[in-house]
Formats: structure tokens, sequence, C-alpha cells
């Protein structure tokens, strides 16, 4: 068997002749997502299923809705991958699975189907976190990423900085306190209701940036709020979020009309300002010890706004940063993340890995919310040395900072 040469041959990792071969099996939400892909990163096969229509029915996502639906549709999806693949269960090395963070409900469902599989056919078992996943899928597309690289995840549920060290070795250095920015701009989109015929069956996300591309030239500024008052590099989205509907009350009230794309564009820029000073707060922190990594990977489905990566990446080569977004395809719940993950952790031995059915129970802990990594805000400054100008992230402007310690100087 394959696994027992792995394990009683020294550095059989650089001299095996073939390609590992990892099923991943992703169920942290709502999508049920099944994958197999091999160590010299192909994609064998993917599949995915999410009931959509029934979320709309209910208002949003139902976890046991959610369980139900991985538990009747996990089977078909990993046959279907198989047969996709042309590979048959004795040809893979393991079986990688999310079991954290995420609804348990639905996690387990995933375990559950994972450590059948990983009995039935004899093969190792893969514990993966979904956050490590997310920002380690980038190395299943592009071979430039190199350890340690620093990581910014910006979607529906989650907002966070990070650098990834190695495959298993994650430090935070910054996380939404409340809310995500995914969620802020849906619900506020959702607020300002009914968009126009021309955005039924589009995300209200993309609706917004849309939107925004249509305001007039200060659009952007026509609604300001304040922004969070957070420390360091964490941020607050549902402070964001309440300030625009508690606004877009008052102008109703007011029984005054709402500029649909300026106030899109206001919401887009005041979401994106924020990501930025929090960002610039954590580049100017590390780069006071000359521990700055020099690429940034941002991944999520928040990433696929234009405007916000466009600010983004500016800001980032004003630190000497080079920014790299995940293809939109890995930015959703997938399981190739998972896969891939597997994979990396498999050939670094990883003491987490279930290596042999004995060692594998019955059930594996399914953990709602776990850190990427270790906590290491302290390292982040309480203010950056110079505080970015945030009206420079807008447009074609170059970024511009205000130097605190030359202030101090005169």
């Amino acid at each position: 068997m394959r696994m027992k040469q792995f394990l009683n041959t020294k550095n059989i990792i650089s001299t095996r002749n073939y390609s590992l071969k990892v099923l991943g099996i992703e169920t942290s939400c709502d999508d049920t997502a099944v994958a197999i892909v091999s160590s010299d990163r192909k994609i064998l096969a993917a599949e995915r299923y999410t009931e959509r229509e029934i979320q709309r029915k209910q208002g949003g996502i139902n976890p046991s809705v959610c369980a139900q639906q991985h538990r009747q549709h996990l089977p078909r999806l990993i046959e279907k991958c198989l047969s996709d693949a042309g590979t048959s269960p004795k040809e893979l090395d393991a079986v990688a699975v999310t079991v954290t963070p995420g609804l348990v409900i639905a996690l387990k469902e995933g375990i559950s189907a994972a450590i059948r599989f990983a009995r039935a056919h004899n093969i190792p078992l893969i514990p993966a976190h979904h956050m490590r996943a997310h920002a380690l899928s980038i190395l299943l597309v592009d071979e430039s990423i190199r350890f340690p690289f620093s990581t910014l995840l910006l979607s529906g549920g989650h907002a966070l900085i990070a650098v990834a060290e190695s495959e298993e070795i994650f430090k935070l250095y910054g996380e939404s306190i409340s809310g995500s920015p995914g969620e802020c701009i849906d619900k506020v989109a959702r607020h300002l209701g009914t968009l126009g015929s021309e955005f039924d069956g589009i995300h209200s996300g993309s609706a917004v940036e849309i939107l925004a591309s249509r305001s007039s030239e200060s659009g952007h500024l026509r609604y300001p709020i304040s922004l969070p008052h957070v420390e360091k590099a964490n941020m607050n989205f549902d402070q964001i979020k309440g300030s625009y509907l508690n606004l877009l009350d008052r102008i109703r009230k007011n029984g005054e009309d709402v500029d649909v794309p300026d106030f899109c564009a206001s919401l887009q820029n005041t979401v994106t300002r924020h990501i930025a000073t929090k960002l610039h707060c954590f580049y100017d922190s590390l780069s006071a010890e000359d521990r700055l990594p020099g690429q940034l990977v941002i991944g999520g489905g928040v990433a696929a706004n234009r405007y916000i990566f466009d600010a983004i990446s500016k800001l980032s080569a004003a630190h000497s940063v080079s920014t790299i977004k995940t293809p939109l395809s890995l930015c959703t719940d997938n399981a190739e993340m998972v896969a891939y993950t597997g994979i990396l952790m498999y050939q670094n031995r990883s003491k987490s890995i279930l290596w042999t059915p004995e060692k594998i129970p019955d059930t594996i802990y399914a953990d709602a919310r776990t850190p990427i990594g270790l906590n290491a805000s302290s390292e982040i400054l309480d203010q950056p040395r110079r505080q970015l100008v945030n009206s420079t992230i807008h447009g074609n402007e170059a970024i511009r900072f205000r130097n605190f310690d030359n202030f101090r100087n005169k």
C-alpha cells in the first residue's frame, strides 16, 4: 500500500515517481463540495451542489437543511468525482475533510462521510481547517507564492489579516470583531429595495459594484459615515452596516430621494477605506521590525470586487508588497482547496493526520469557531508610524501618508 511505503521510507516524498491523489470534502456551510486533486496541481474532478431556491424561500441559510443536503448528496458527488477522475478509491492516497470552522451540524456530515470512506478503503484521513484552506488555495494555481506570505480573506462570513508561515503555522494579526464585509454590503443593498430588473438573479454585492461604477464623480463622498473605532488591525463591519441602515431610514423619514448609484459608491468606498486602514496598520507594524512578507494573497468572495481589489493593490504597492488575487472559482467554498491542503499536510507528514483505520475515531470534533492561527495582535502598533490619507484610496491618485515622526520633530 502506498501509505505504508510513505511511512516506512525516509524522505520518500522527494523520490516518489507518482503524484499524490487526495479526495477533498467540504461541508462547512451550505455548499456540498467534493473534489479530487493531485500533487502536480491538477484538479482531476470537482463537484458542488447548493439548494439556493430553498434558501431564497426560507430567507437565508438553515443549518438543518444544509446538513440534510450534505447527507443526501455527498455519496452521489463522491461517486461522480471518482468516475470523472477515472480513479478508484484504492488509487487515492488520502481523504481530506473540513472540520472547522463552520456550522457544526453541517461539518458533522462531511466528517462522517470522510470517516466512512477512509475506513472502507484503508486510506489516511486528514482534518483540514477551512480558513487555512482558503489561504492555501492560491498554491494550487500559482507556483510563484512562497512562505511566508500575508493573506487577506474577505467574504460574507469572514474578514482577517494573517501571515502563512507554513502549511499549518499561521499568525493572526487582525480580524473582524463583528460582521463581515460581504454581509455588510449585502444587507445594506437589500435595504435599498428593488434595484431594477437588470439585477434580477445577480448577487446584491455585484449589483452594488455595478451601480457604484455609475455614480457621479464625487458620489463616493456623498453619503459619508464615521469609520469604526477598533483597536490595531481589527475590523467592525456590523458598525458600518448599522450606520448605513440608519442613514437610509433617516433619509426616507425626511422624505428625501436616495441617489442609489452614489449611495452604493459611498458604501463601497467606506468598506474599502476601513479594510485599507487596517491593512496599512498591519503593513506599518511589520515593516517597523523588517518582518513584512513581500506577497499579499487576497481571497474570499469580496475579493471579486474590482474597486476593493484595486485599492488594496495600490496600498500594497506603496508598501512594496505585490498583491495576488485568488481565482474566483477558489474564493467561494470549494473542495479543491480542502484536497490540496490535504496534499500539503500529507507531504509534510502533519501530526494531525490519522494514518491508519485503527487511528480513525468514530467521530471527529467539529468546531464552529477556531482561529486560523496564533493571535499575534500584540505585534501590531497601537498607532501606525504613518497615517494613511484615506482619500487617496479612491481612483488613480497616488497613496499618501502623514508621517507622525516628522510632526513631532518640528
